[in-house]
């Protein structure tokens, strides 16, 4: 696991770019929280739940197998408009953790292609079991013609949490203009 906070240096970000905040890889998957600004001038921040595959097709002839993957761009889930906003909705993952497994929330989403952030979607959240004991959060959205899902664990968001906190330490006058 590896937590990164990046300096956000500029008060004015160019439309389609993010301002990366706070960043943790775990179990081959890198999440992210950063600032978006869109076309418009609306700003909003964002944590990457990161990209996810699929085998889509496999198909079986004596003479040769073939196969085909379903890349799906990455999913970032919107924490709002505000540093504080943001920052409570971290707060507000991890006491839905603390709900029973099961447990369904409906979030705002948005997809990403190329960085940039495109189409607004809607994703369903579940307290999950881990295998190995203790929970964690698995978000399923419609792609295409299946729903695929990515995992958030509560260290993950303990560590962004902690990313963002320092970032706000550290620019505060930043993270208040927004």
């Amino acid at each position: 696991m590896t937590l990164c906070s990046t300096s956000v240096q500029a008060q004015n970000i160019p439309a389609g770019m993010r301002m990366e905040i706070a960043e943790v890889e775990q179990n081959d998957n890198e999440y992210m929280v950063f600032l978006y600004k869109d076309g418009d001038g609306t700003v909003g921040y964002y944590l990457s739940l990161g990209h996810t595959t699929r085998l889509a097709d496999v198909l079986f002839d004596p003479e040769l197998i073939t196969w085909s993957m379903d890349h799906i761009d990455e999913t970032c889930l919107y924490l709002g408009g505000t540093s504080d906003e943001a920052y409570a909705r971290l707060e507000e993952l991890l006491d839905f953790l603390e709900e029973e497994v099961g447990a369904v929330r409906e979030y705002g989403i948005r997809a990403s292609k190329n960085e940039r952030l495109g189409e607004r979607g809607i994703t369903t959240c579940r307290v999950a079991k881990k295998p190995l004991g203790g929970k964690l959060l698995e978000f399923y959205f419609a792609k295409g013609a299946f729903t695929p899902e990515l995992r958030l664990t509560k260290s993950a968001i303990k560590q962004l949490r902690t990313g963002f906190k320092m970032d706000r330490k550290l620019h505060p006058k930043y993270h208040q203009a927004q």
